[in-house]
């Protein structure tokens, strides 16, 4: 890893732990269909990963208590991931459905998915 990214990802994690995020506001009733309906999604990521921090801060000012699973801290976690997913790559967002899960692993598209559904 180079130097710059090293760095990065330091500032990030320090601002992520530093920095509170401010949730949105919802309703009672709202907010409970939406705690047990975020509990269905795990997000795999890793402190040392701008854009998983970005990624959790962004679920954290939805309002959405989403699985969080740090990779480098628990190798069960980064199993998971390559035998569900089939790649070790973070940040990871697996939306568990009736039938199947779903695996997104664009920042990008786990974005994008998040603002258009919550």
């Amino acid at each position: 890893m180079n130097v710059a990214r090293q760095l990065k990802s330091m500032a990030f994690d320090w601002v992520d732990r530093v920095v509170p995020v401010k949730p949105v506001v919802r309703p009672p009733a709202l907010q409970t269909a939406l705690d047990r309906e975020s509990r269905r999604m795990h997000l795999y990521f890793s402190r040392n990963c701008p854009a998983s921090i970005q990624v959790r801060r962004h679920c954290l000012r939805l309002g959405l208590r989403v699985v969080e699973k740090d990779v480098e801290r628990v190798d069960a976690y980064r199993n998971e991931l390559v035998n569900g997913g089939g790649a070790p790559r973070v940040p990871c967002l697996r939306i568990d459905g009736e039938q199947d899960s779903q695996w997104l692993y664009s920042p990008d598209a786990i974005l994008d998915y998040l603002d258009q559904r919550y």
